[in-house]
């Protein structure tokens, strides 16, 4: 039993590094920025922000495993600078714009399923009432 647990925990990270890589493939394409460079340029720092919002709000990645894949990937990185990194995403973004530009571009491109749902409830989060009223008439048919 505890071997399949660890095997489903397994299979999870994989995934979540997976979509992780694309995510910042995508990143890189839309912005121009590394978000592995070992750099602390501002521009960096806050694409690097976005990336870390992304990887835990939208795929819901641990803080410790946004830390192990930015090491796999050659960043030196620790879970703290991850949490600070999340923490400072809102404030970047209010100096940035361009950050709410690929944030919104991005994740809808994302396939996961956590993706997915995020999208689902910031939709439904951002609904108008009588929109609401009007799903839930058709969805009582």
């Amino acid at each position: 039993m505890k071997l399949k647990t660890k095997e489903n925990k397994r299979n999870k990270l994989l995934k979540s590094y997976s979509s992780a890589q694309m995510i910042a493939r995508t990143l890189k394409k839309e912005s121009g920025v590394d978000v592995f460079k070992n750099s602390r340029n501002k521009e960096i720092v806050e694409v690097r922000s976005l990336f870390v919002y992304i990887l835990k709000k939208v795929e819901g990645m641990t803080f410790h495993n946004i830390r192990d894949f930015f090491t796999n990937n050659g960043k030196d990185y620790d879970h703290s600078t991850a949490i600070h990194s999340y923490k400072n995403f809102e404030m970047y973004s209010q100096f940035n714009k361009k950050l709410k530009i690929y944030f919104n571009s991005i994740v809808p491109t994302v396939e996961s399923h956590k993706a997915k749902r995020f999208i689902a409830k910031q939709i439904i989060d951002n609904a108008k009432i009588e929109d609401v009223e009007i799903f839930t008439f058709i969805n009582n048919k």
